[in-house]
């Protein structure tokens, strides 16, 4: 079940198996691996309605404000577990835990565990278990739930691992292609290019065999390869893994900077907020690639010879600002306001982060200013 991606199901199946032993009513499994410890997930359950599985944790939490005793958590915290009897009368006669109150009512039980789920020394999750009245949880019972976390905790881990393991391939698969394009695909559209170069010549020699449509038609493919000479290069640079990785995102945008002054003459003015070497990279990666989609849109429609580019943080926020001297559409080369894919991938890259996205067209009969603003996420390690 782990190897179909299915972490959910895997649980489900594994509380299955817990509720068949002797005694127990109702099983749990509750974990934060997949909102990296902001609140815990019912990722497995047994015994109670399914229906409600999705709502357990957020009306945990109103009882929480209502002043109910959460034992559970008080086992995720400790990494030890809590057993409790005659826990469903207690439950129920408090008006603190009203909100799950219809949860815990069927099917009727009477003592409770909370058994911590441990991952490489960490606690990453919990499981309950509820006890039909009448039974006890003893000490050979804790032993045994424990060996059951500690099988969740294995298929947490597994799943996880997995994870890694298929991007790890992914991003493979990415430096491959990326390679084929680049020593196949971009070299014959350059070759294309050159013979293209020579074939305007030759068609502009005043003599024999001078025909103007050759040269019109020569022109035209010098434009096209060109064009789709550039975009295969953006392609590759896309597909390599990270654009940050080892430079971090201020030097990625100096990088891009660099080349792009490099291969156009375009001038680049750089603005980077020290800030920023903190960041989450994949925060990092999408807010480069919104930069570096908002220069290429500038160079693809454009007959603009600056830009600006600045990424500051301010109030918690990173803001992303690429502005160019281009003048409004009206003087462009092309006609930009259409939202093509370019405009979408950006915008998705910053909806991605709870973030905003918007293109001033006319700024200030200046030229066209893209602006990004997403929330500021730390790196793991600066955590």
């Amino acid at each position: 079940m782990a190897s179909e991606r299915s972490l959910p199901a895997t649980l489900n199946a594994l509380a299955n198996e817990i509720l068949q032993a002797d005694g127990l009513a109702g099983v749990q499994v509750l974990a934060n691996e997949q909102s990296g410890g902001e609140r815990l997930h019912m990722l497995g359950m047994a015994g109670f309605p399914s229906s409600r599985s999705g709502s357990f944790f957020p009306l945990l939490m109103e009882c929480k404000t209502r002043g109910a005793d959460l034992r559970m958590l008080d086992a995720f915290e400790s990494g030890e577990p809590v057993v409790i009897s005659h826990r469903y009368a207690a439950i129920m006669s408090n008006p603190a835990w009203q909100p799950l109150h219809e949860f815990h009512r069927y099917p009727e039980w009477d003592a409770f565990a909370s058994i911590p789920i441990n991952v490489r020394h960490s606690t990453i999750g919990i499981l309950n278990v509820f006890v039909k009245p009448g039974q006890e949880i003893d000490a050979e019972a804790v032993d045994f739930l424990a060996s059951m976390a500690d099988q969740a905790g294995l298929a947490i881990d597994y799943a996880s691992l997995l994870e890694e393991e298929r991007t790890a391939a992914h991003l493979e698969e990415r430096q491959r292609l990326a390679r084929d394009l680049h020593d196949s695909v971009v070299q014959q559209v350059f070759s294309m290019g050159m013979l293209t170069q020579t074939l305007k010549v030759l068609a502009g020699v005043e003599g024999i065999g001078y025909d103007p449509r050759v040269q019109s038609v020569a022109n035209e493919l010098g434009s096209i390869s060109e064009s789709v000479l550039k975009d295969l290069r953006g392609l590759v640079a896309k597909l390599r893994p990270s654009a940050i990785e080892g430079v971090g995102l201020g030097g990625a945008l100096s990088r891009l900077a660099a080349t792009t002054h490099r291969q156009t003459g375009v001038k680049f003015e750089l603005h980077v907020d020290p800030q920023l070497d903190r960041i989450n990279e994949g925060l990092g990666e999408d807010i480069y690639h919104v930069a570096a989609e908002a220069v290429h849109n500038v160079l693809k429609h454009s007959p603009a010879d600056l830009v600006d580019v600045r990424c500051v943080v301010e109030s918690g926020r990173v803001l992303l600002t690429v502005q160019d001297n281009g003048g409004p559409p009206a003087r462009r080369l092309t006609d930009p306001v259409g939202d093509g894919h370019g405009m979408a991938f950006m915008r998705q890259r910053t909806m991605r982060w709870q973030g905003s996205f918007s293109v001033d067209w006319d700024f200030g009969n200046i030229g066209t200013v893209v602006r990004a603003d997403v929330p500021f996420v730390l790196d793991e390690g600066e955590k």
